[in-house]
């Protein structure tokens, strides 16, 4: 079993949520009585003809269709089909030239042509996730497709082909989820993708250097096989969250978050022993960071100024104290979370009273089974220490 799969199933930490994107396809068109509905569909064949006057057809499970045939067609906007046994996008898509979402899930599509869409151009949602994908077709130098989502998660893409993604300028939502990806374009080119998710892949490695998306503001990282930081991530200046949990990262520099806008910055699940900065003082907009479950033995924070931060989360760690952290954040309240560290009892008692009872830190799972010291933060509630 992966390593990172069994220490998922052992602790708390979760993945930051996507803020625009979502795991799949969500486009609402407003539902009228021109909508062609069934909760099951057992034929191997589907027709949409010419004459229909219906602008939306869901199949929500057709496990024998294998052939979908579409006349020309200019009232259709909206085509999904899961639980089928299509192989491929139907060829016939193109006579549906206002098409504005088309959704195959959980059938066997194995290679996705990128040609078969160009004759759509008004296509805003392309939600392919849950097949059998290892390869996309490109298109010709030049040829752009108007696609703002595109999400191919649980799949099994191993390599992702810039030229394949240039094609893609209006892309806003890139989702690769649950693939097999080994290795991500260091020369990329999304003018104006917003959220780019990667998650639960094979990534060792990731090159940021020559990206070029002035716009990017969400990168989720999140449960690959990453042992350093990605290489110029923070030349996206706009970053507003971060997620690298669930990797296998031993250092971090909080420098990089220097000169960004980054708000989130998840951190968790790793195997980080250091969380360093070389600035005098460090300030940042930085409002949640998470270093839940990691090997840290010492946390520095005389020099960081973040006068955001409203969550702390140092959860399963190996601290003995945490320096002026109960005064140096004003806009901390009851989310600083220090549970199951071994914290030192001269430090607890350096910290103000008054501060361990208004904010109740530390008080769950210490209670009154400490095995060495304690101390009352509140009637019948304890924090342990040593």
């Amino acid at each position: 079993m992966d390593v990172q799969k069994s220490l998922q199933k052992n602790v708390h930490a979760v993945p930051l949520a996507s803020k625009v994107c979502g795991s799949g396809s969500n486009l609402v068109i407003q539902a009228t009585a021109n909508g062609y509905t069934t909760p099951s569909y057992d034929q191997i064949s589907f027709t949409i003809p010419d004459n229909s006057s219906y602008e939306m057809y869901v199949l929500h499970k057709a496990p024998q269709l294998r052939y979908v045939f579409i006349e020309h067609n200019v009232k259709v906007n909206l085509i999904h089909i899961e639980k089928c046994a299509l192989v491929s996008v139907p060829r016939t898509i193109r006579n549906a030239p206002r098409l504005l979402c088309l959704i195959i899930r959980s059938c066997r599509i194995k290679h996705l042509d990128l040609n078969d869409l160009v004759q759509l151009p008004t296509l805003r949602d392309l939600d392919l996730n849950h097949n059998q994908i290892v390869s996309i077709v490109e298109l010709p130098a030049g040829v752009v497709l108007p696609i703002n989502r595109l999400y191919l998660t649980h799949n099994k893409i191993r390599h992702v082909d810039r030229n394949v993604l240039h094609a893609l300028k209006e892309l806003h939502c890139l989702v690769l989820d649950n693939n097999r990806i080994e290795e991500f374009p260091p020369d990329l080119a999304l003018p104006v993708v917003e959220e780019l998710s990667i998650r639960h892949n094979k990534l060792a490695t990731l090159n940021c250097t020559s990206w070029q998306m002035p716009y990017m503001r969400y990168l989720f990282c999140n449960n690959n096989r990453l042992t350093s930081v990605p290489i110029e991530w923070q030349t996206m200046w706009r970053m507003d969250m971060l997620d690298l949990s669930f990797n296998r990262l031993h250092s971090f520099r909080m420098d990089d978050i220097y000169l960004t806008q980054l708000r989130d910055l998840n951190l968790a699940a790793n195997e980080l022993a250091s969380v360093t900065t070389a600035q005098r003082h460090l300030r940042v907009p930085l409002e949640r960071l998470q270093l839940a479950h990691n090997r840290l033995t010492v946390l520095d924070i005389s020099r960081w100024g973040m006068p955001n931060l409203w969550e702390l989360d140092v959860d399963h760690n190996q601290l003995t104290e945490l320096g002026d952290a109960f005064m140096r954040f004003p806009a901390m309240d009851q989310m600083m979370i220090l549970r199951y560290n071994n914290w030192s009892c001269a430090w607890l008692k350096r910290v103000h009273p008054d501060d361990l009872v208004r904010r109740n830190y530390g008080c769950l799972a210490t209670n009154q089974s400490c095995p060495e010291g304690r101390l009352m933060v509140q009637e019948n509630a304890w924090i342990c220490c040593w």
